[in-house]
């Protein structure tokens, strides 16, 4: 079985942690929020506050908060940030020439992945970190 990438679902997860509390948290603590390793999720944080996304600061009372408002960040925003996989992967065992599938299938499939990251990323841009936060707090009830 492949392995999956949750990346962009646990720096969603954290951002909608600091944005709903509007706080600023160590990496320990969301860590406990999405019941990941904490080395893991500090891979995930560094990611997020080098794109800009979120904010460290040192020192006693410090941690991760936002760079942004939750409205201006978009999942897209995010899902760069992390550097995401695509939505999926084209082999690359070598062409059968004799077999008109073999010697065509990639290219054809090269489309379709093109086409599919066109609409993935349409939809991410569309939706904001403020837009998850909404969601979950309508959830909650």
């Amino acid at each position: 079985m492949a392995s999956v990438n949750t990346q962009f679902s646990i720096a969603v997860h954290v951002m909608a942690a600091i944005a709903h509390h509007d706080g600023v948290f160590a990496s320990e603590v969301l860590a406990r929020s999405v019941n990941a390793n904490p080395v893991f999720v500090k891979r995930v944080l560094v990611k997020l506050s080098k794109a800009k996304l979120v904010k460290a600061t040192v020192g006693k009372s410090g941690g991760y908060g936002l760079a942004r408002s939750p409205k201006s960040i978009s999942l897209l925003d995010i899902y760069s940030a992390v550097n995401a996989p695509d939505a999926f992967a084209i082999h690359t065992y070598p062409v059968n020439n004799e077999c008109i599938i073999s010697s065509n299938i990639k290219e054809v499939m090269s489309d379709v992945l093109v086409g599919t990251e066109v609409a993935v990323h349409g939809h991410l841009r569309q939706a904001t970190l403020a837009d998850v936060v909404s969601k979950i707090r309508a959830k909650a009830g």
